[in-house]
């Protein structure tokens, strides 16, 4: 009987040897590719996410020192019973003079109309510039009205001191009867944002500050954005936008450059966009695939020829050599079945040599075993190590680099998590305030790098002074920092204030702009009993207000505000 023509066995072999040959090698390209894709993908969440954190605490900072300063001024009781030019004018130039960030401060009646601004003359060497101005319809000026508090708002064009768009923030001055006298306020200058971003994104990455109305405050020079235009206007920008908050993905791809983007939002409705660049991966792995590949059909070419040379001498015994090894199982025995001893003399070798591999899989067998124990155990402590690493990268993120102190975003964590302690224990807790006197004129004399040795040289005198006591120490700011203490008792921290102070004395680190020729130390601290009704922040408020004393004061001294006299200076207004 005629059989049906199915094709050539060996080719039919060596089809089915290459197609399970190159499917592992796909599916290794293909993990690989994975693996790279995710790691990639931490990598620019943790990147990004550190880079818009570094911002969020720049404009923090830079807002906050601002704001505090404008809430001072306009809280003092001098300002509160004469509002007068005479009055305001020396008091807006000193404001000015210590925060060179502010480009104008002035003072306005309650109807709007400016009453007197500092400098005098604007940079074009206009004078009285502010003269006939009214500031009823700016959106600082009626969101302080309208707070009855200090008010910071989005971007204006300025036809001022500083032409362009800018910053405004404002607050009201009431008399101690509760009547609006006016409003003092400053307009602040964006640039400084502009280079610390730059600063913190470096030469390959961006990042943009956006106002609440999705205008560019500040960005990276290497977005060549202009201040004050729509974020939507820009592509990457639009990409970014449509992201949700705190998650990092692809915006504006390229063919051999992609871009990622996080978008963070702040308190006051503003948001952070950061950007980074994620190089193609393709190339290499692409190059190892292929050469995998060559091997691969060299091996399969190989095995068609040896099937085919074979098939012509085997193909009569075949079927009793594959009823013999289709009784076979090598995991269970290294003896091969008696029907293989009878096999014709062509397939001894073949015989011999499954006899040798039945062998040695039984010792692959074992080597697997404990191959795999050895594998289990390596991924265990790998394991451990990853913890660990993943343990000091969150203690890194909380420290700062320079100084080695808790950083503002670990002294948050630590600060929301006392003050929970606190009122657990009806404790007394207890914030001290530090600022380092005229540092400006430190780092403009001697330059950032002596400013750097300074900070970390005063650090270590707080850490001496403080750091058995308290239970937070951190770098809030630039030159400032903060310490909460708890359980606490007024004296004693009068006296732990005192000694820091006098250990900062102490270095007698060099300074010329100082009235005692050395860097020297204010200190305010405020003490709170954590009862029920109360709030973290009104004790840093207390303490802060203390610190302003102790500068005002004359500085290189110890200032104490209760949180009675806060709440009472809060009552008179």
């Amino acid at each position: 009987m005629p059989y049906r023509q199915t094709g050539s066995l060996a080719r039919r072999a060596a089809a089915v040897l290459l197609l399970f040959a190159l499917l592992p090698a796909l599916l290794l390209g293909l993990a690989l590719s994975a693996w790279y894709g995710r790691s990639d993908a931490r990598h620019s969440a943790a990147m990004l996410g550190s880079m818009a954190d570094g911002a969020e605490l720049a404009l923090r900072g830079y807002l906050a020192r601002h704001r505090d300063a404008i809430a001072t001024i306009a809280e003092v009781p001098t300002l509160r019973s004469d509002f007068s030019v005479a009055t305001l004018t020396p008091r807006l130039r000193l404001l000015q003079k210590m925060y060179p960030g502010m480009l104008t401060t002035f003072a306005a009646a309650a109807d709007g109309a400016v009453l007197v601004a500092s400098p005098e003359h604007d940079a074009a060497g206009r004078g009285y510039y502010w003269q006939g101005v009214n500031l009823a319809e700016r959106d600082y000026f009626r969101a302080a009205l309208r707070n009855r508090a200090v008010a910071v708002t989005g971007l204006f064009h300025s036809h001022g001191y500083g032409q362009g768009m800018q910053v405004g923030i404002a607050a009201p001055v009431y008399d101690p009867q509760g009547r609006l006298l006016g409003v003092v306020g400053a307009v602040l200058d964006p640039d400084k944002l502009q280079a610390d971003l730059g600063e913190l994104a470096g030469p390959e990455n961006a990042l943009a500050l956006l106002d609440a109305q999705g205008r560019v405050v500040a960005a990276s020079p290497g977005l060549g954005l202009t201040r004050g235009v729509p974020a939507h206007d820009d592509s990457t920008l639009r990409h970014a936008l449509a992201l949700p908050v705190d998650h990092v993905a692809d915006v504006d791809p390229g063919p051999l450059m992609e871009r990622r983007g996080l978008r963070e939002m702040l308190p006051n409705g503003w948001q952070v966009v950061a950007l980074g660049p994620r190089q193609l991966f393709a190339h290499a792995w692409l190059l190892a695939l292929g050469l995998l590949g060559l091997l691969l059909v060299l091996v399969s070419i190989s095995l068609r020829l040896l099937i085919r040379g074979a098939t012509r001498r085997l193909l009569a015994p075949v079927n009793t050599l594959a009823d013999a090894l289709a009784r076979f199982d090598p995991s269970g025995s290294a003896e091969l079945p008696p029907g293989l001893r009878a096999a014709p003399r062509e397939l001894r070798p073949i015989v011999d040599a499954l006899e040798a591999h039945a062998a040695l899989f039984q010792a692959l067998l074992a080597q697997r075993e404990e191959t795999l124990a050895e594998r289990e155990h390596e991924i265990e402590q790998r394991t451990r190590e990853l913890r660990r690493a993943v343990d000091a990268l969150a203690e890194s993120a909380r420290t700062d680099a320079l100084t080695g102190l808790t950083n503002y975003r670990g002294w948050r964590e630590l600060a929301d998590t006392l003050w929970a302690e606190a009122r657990q224990q009806h404790g007394e807790v207890a914030a001290i305030a530090c600022d380092i006197d005229h540092f400006k004129a430190y780092n403009d004399t001697y330059g950032h790098g002596a400013g750097d040795a300074c900070l970390r040289r005063v650090a270590t005198a707080l850490q001496a002074s403080l750091q058995r006591d308290a239970r937070v120490l951190a770098r809030s700011g630039g030159e400032e920092f903060i310490a909460l203490i708890l359980p606490a008792q007024r004296r004693h921290i009068q006296e732990l204030a005192e000694a820091a102070r006098a250990a900062v004395a102490a270095l007698a680190i060099p300074h010329s702009g100082s009235t005692r020729g050395h860097v020297t130390l204010s200190l305010g601290f405020s003490v709170m009993l954590a009862d029920p009704d109360a709030r973290l922040d009104v004790l840093l408020r207390a303490a802060d207000l203390a610190l302003y004393r102790a500068k005002r004061n004359g500085r290189d001294q110890v200032a104490e505000l209760s949180v009675s006299a806060l709440q009472k200076l809060r009552n008179e207004e």
